[in-house]
């Protein structure tokens, strides 16, 4: 397992703060020990939260030339038959994966090849379970 690169900024910043928490509990919280405890396993426990959230997991995959691999942890919601107006101008397979907090979110080419378009779309700030996003 490994940490993905943009990930590091924030667990340094995570555990500055749990540090520093962590030390003026130390300071001002020594007489109340359970609260002292409580907040610690709190600050842990959103560390570990944002450590989770950034790991890469090794995988194994099957390799051939009719394979395919999923791009993306998560779940399959959609498998729908859609027009792609921007590209190829036709009927295409649309498979929509929804990837919760939980899930790892590192993006993987699902098959080799050379990329001819690409076009950046804006975000719409759809909620994740509407069928746009």
């Amino acid at each position: 397992m490994s940490i993905h690169r943009e990930g590091y900024k924030y667990i340094i910043i995570a555990s500055l703060a749990w540090a520093l928490i962590s030390f003026l509990c130390s300071r001002f919280l020594l007489n109340i020990p359970v609260l002292l405890w409580g907040i610690n396993i709190i600050c842990f426990l959103l560390w570990f939260w944002v450590v989770w959230f950034f790991r890469i997991p090794n995988r194994n995959f099957t390799e051939g030339a009719n394979k395919i691999i999923a791009p993306a942890d998560g779940k399959v919601v959609v498998i729908e038959e859609t027009y792609e107006p921007e590209y190829f101008k036709d009927q295409r397979l649309q498979v929509s994966i929804f990837m919760s907090p939980l899930n790892v979110h590192v993006n993987r080419n699902p098959i080799s090849g050379i990329i001819t378009y690409m076009k950046y779309h804006a975000g719409k700030y759809l909620v994740a379970w509407h069928p746009k996003s």
